[in-house]
């Protein structure tokens, strides 16, 4: 355990704001010496802030076998949630494609209904036309 670690868990209050004068926030460390272990920290923490606001939440593991084998299975979460967003992306461009082809096929029938419908249309304006000079001739 390092002197830094175990100086800044639970030395002083948690802070609630920044020296950016943001709101802290709860972060998960994923480093191979702190795997998993809870802080507050700036908000811009992970994005290259100058912001020194740090303070440990969880304390510290006992020692370096836990550490390693935690960070162990962080690297199996992470592997095998790549590989189920490989399986939902693989998925998702199935569906896509299935649902573009409906939609081609759904498109050429409804062209083809609104040509039934306009011939439709004549038909009856055709027959109205008829049964009229029907009418009239009798």
């Amino acid at each position: 355990m390092s002197s830094s670690s175990s100086n800044r868990f639970r030395r002083d209050p948690p802070p609630t704001h920044c020296e950016c004068e943001e709101p802290v926030i709860l972060q998960t460390s994923k480093t191979i010496n702190f795997p998993l272990r809870r802080f507050l920290g700036c908000v811009n923490y992970y994005h290259g802030s100058a912001c020194e606001t740090f303070y440990w939440v969880d304390p510290d593991l006992p020692n370096e076998y836990y550490k390693k084998e935690v960070f162990k299975l962080m690297k199996k979460v992470k592997l095998n949630e790549n590989k189920i967003d490989e399986e939902l992306k693989r998925s998702f461009d199935f569906e896509r494609s299935t649902m573009q082809k409906q939609a081609v096929v759904l498109q050429m029938e409804l062209k083809e209904m609104k040509a039934s419908i306009g011939f439709y249309r004549k038909l009856v304006v055709f027959l109205c036309m008829v049964v009229f000079i029907l009418l009239l001739v009798k």
